[in-house]
C-alpha cells in the first residue's frame, strides 16, 4: 500500500497566501519578487507533495496550528478567525457581490441585523460545513454606531457576540434607543475587520415576523450562488424553460450531506426574503439514481435568489441561457 510521507522536507519553501482566507496563492523555493500577499517559510512535506502534484493545494490553507503558529494546515472542522485589525474602518453603503459580513438596518421598527455569509466560512473550512469555530480575545466584532462619514460622532456601541454570530449565522438587535440621538437613515458603522468584505444597508421598512423567522433559521437558509463556483455538490443550469440539476456524487454521498428525503424545495425570492415568488421542487430520488433531475419553470434563474434549508449542500448556478 502506498503511503504519503508526512515527514519534514529537505527543501525550504516560501508559501504565499491570502491574509483573509488563508488560501495558498503561490509556492516558490526562492524569494525572487515582492508580493502583495504575505508568506511563511516552511520545510513541510505537505508543500513538497503539493508541488509534486501528490496533494491538492485547495485542500489546505495557511492558518494557526495547534500551537498558535502559522503553518500549512488541512481544511477541516476547526476554524480560527483572523485577528481583528487595529484600526477602525467604516462600512460602505453599497452592496458588494462578494461579502463576508453585512449589517442591515430596518428603520421601520428599529432593528439591526448582523449576518455572516456562509460562503465566507466555507472558504476556511471543508465543504461539509461541519465546523467548530475558535474565537478568542483577538476577534473583536464590535460595531460602533456613528453619524455617517463623521467618525468622531459616536452614538452607541454594539458588542457583537462573535461565537453566537458564527454559530447561528446572524444576530438581531433592537436599536430604538439610537433614534433619540440620530435618524437611522443617517447612521454609519465602524468596525475592526477580521473578515475582508463588509457592507451595510438601511431600509425604511420594518423587519417583519416572516423575515425574522427566515433570518433566525439561516442556520441555515442559504442562498445559492448567482455565479459559478469551482466546487459544488449540485450544479444548476437553465436552457429555455428547463432547469437541470446534476451531481457527480453517489447516492451515499448525497445522503451524507443531508439529502435523505425524496424531494426538497428551493425558494425563489427577490433581494429580501419577504419578496417571495415561489418554489422549485428538486427530485432527490432522480438525482441519486440518474445523477440528474429536470424541472420546467417560468422565468429566468438570474432574476431570483434561491434559498434552501440544507446547510451542508452547496449549489452552483452555472451561466444561465435563454
Amino acid at each position: 500500500m502506498l503511503e504519503i510521507s508526512t515527514s519534514k522536507s529537505t527543501k525550504q519553501f516560501y508559501v504565499f497566501y491570502d491574509e483573509w482566507t488563508g488560501a495558498i496563492s503561490n509556492i516558490t523555493t526562492v524569494l525572487e519578487h515582492e508580493s502583495s500577499n504575505p508568506h511563511i517559510v516552511t520545510d513541510s512535506d505537505i508543500i513538497e507533495q503539493i508541488v509534486k502534484g501528490h496533494r491538492n493545494e485547495n485542500d489546505y490553507i495557511v492558518s494557526f496550528d495547534n500551537d498558535n503558529n502559522f503553518d500549512v494546515v488541512e481544511k477541516g472542522s476547526t476554524l480560527r478567525l483572523r485577528s481583528s485589525e487595529k484600526s477602525l474602518c467604516q462600512l460602505p453603503r453599497s452592496r458588494t457581490i462578494e461579502w463576508d459580513i453585512k449589517v442591515v438596518v430596518y428603520a421601520g421598527n428599529s432593528k439591526l441585523v448582523v449576518e455572516v455569509n456562509p460562503e465566507a466560512i466555507r472558504k476556511l473550512s471543508s465543504m461539509t460545513f461541519n465546523k467548530h469555530i475558535i474565537v478568542d480575545d483577538q476577534n473583536d466584532l464590535s460595531l460602533y454606531i456613528v453619524k455617517y462619514n463623521s467618525p468622531d460622532y459616536l452614538v452607541a456601541t454594539i458588542n457583537v457576540d462573535a461565537q453566537e454570530l458564527l454559530d447561528t449565522g446572524n444576530v438581531i438587535y433592537d436599536i430604538s434607543n439610537i433614534r433619540q440621538h440620530i435618524s437611522l437613515s443617517d447612521i454609519g458603522i465602524l468596525t475592526r475587520r477580521c473578515f475582508k468584505n463588509y457592507y451595510m444597508e438601511v431600509f425604511n421598512n420594518s423587519l417583519n415576523i416572516v423575515q425574522q423567522s427566515l433570518v433566525k433559521n439561516l442556520s441555515y437558509l442559504n442562498r445559492t450562488c448567482e455565479q459559478d463556483l469551482k466546487y459544488s455538490h449540485i450544479s444548476i443550469t437553465q436552457h429555455d424553460d428547463i432547469v437541470t440539476f446534476s451531481t457527480t456524487l453517489s447516492s451515499g454521498e448525497l445522503a451524507d450531506i443531508g439529502l435523505h428525503e425524496d424531494k426538497i424545495l428551493l425558494h425563489a425570492t427577490g433581494n429580501t426574503p419577504d419578496q417571495y415568488y415561489g418554489s422549485i421542487s428538486l427530485n432527490i430520488r432522480d438525482l441519486k439514481t440518474k445523477k440528474q433531475s429536470k424541472v420546467k419553470i417560468q422565468g429566468k434563474l438570474s432574476d431570483y435568489f434561491l434559498w434552501h434549508k440544507k446547510h451542508k449542500v452547496i449549489f452552483s448556478i452555472k451561466g444561465t441561457q435563454t
